[in-house]
């Protein structure tokens, strides 16, 4: 096998210190020689409109990660005209470095409906999944998930057990909107700024 790759998607709106320290845990728990940011394009899940634009996202992750050699920004969905399913990124990515092992880092709360994602077999073919657990979740119903999803599609799937913060992106939006200009310490000194030179989420 050849380099052991994270992959770490999602509308990141803004990306906060939880996002980070997450990668950071799959990064070493698992070995892992480097994560890459996907910023979600078209997402299947979300209303596009409430969104900020995709551009603007992976420039915060760009400022978020600057510095760490082993993050990546990787803008394939929002290059992407299509919409952004998981399994397509997954095989597109596959098969622009097949030498590569991809390891999927998603919310271990996603589990529970992984099931009704659009081909979650192919997502098992293509990637490891690692799923990050936080401390609010029962272990005994998530191991059993697991086991559960190893039998249904053939997946190999791992817990993340570090990373654990307690914070969101829709709090940390509610929180600027009020006014407050850093976001509780919540991201990044640089997305901070960034957030408030250009004013996002305000009315």
């Amino acid at each position: 096998m050849g380099e052991k790759i994270g992959i770490f998607g999602g509308s990141f709106d803004p990306i906060h210190w939880g996002h980070i320290n997450i990668a950071e845990s799959a990064y070493r728990e698992y070995g892992l020689d480097e994560v890459w940011f996907i910023p979600a394009g078209h997402s299947p899940n979300k209303d596009e409109a409430k969104m900020t634009a995709p551009q603007i996202r992976a420039e915060m992750v760009s400022l978020a990660i600057e510095g760490i050699p082993y993050f990546r920004l990787c803008d394939i969905e929002i290059a992407s005209e299509g919409i952004s399913y998981t399994y397509l990124t997954l095989t597109k990515l596959k098969n622009l470095y097949p030498e590569k092992q991809f390891f999927f880092i998603m919310g271990a709360d996603s589990l529970d409906y992984f099931e009704q994602w659009y081909h979650p077999e192919i997502i098992c073919r293509k990637a490891v999944i690692l799923a990050a657990v936080r401390d609010d979740m029962d272990l005994t119903a998530i191991h059993k998930k697991i086991a559960e999803l190893r039998t249904r599609f053939f997946a190999e799937i791992h817990p993340i057990r570090g990373g654990k913060t307690d914070v969101s992106s829709s709090a940390l939006r509610e929180a600027f909107l009020r006014g407050e200009k850093e976001g509780g310490g919540l991201l990044p000194q640089k997305v901070a700024e960034y957030i408030r030179k250009h004013c996002l989420y305000r009315k």
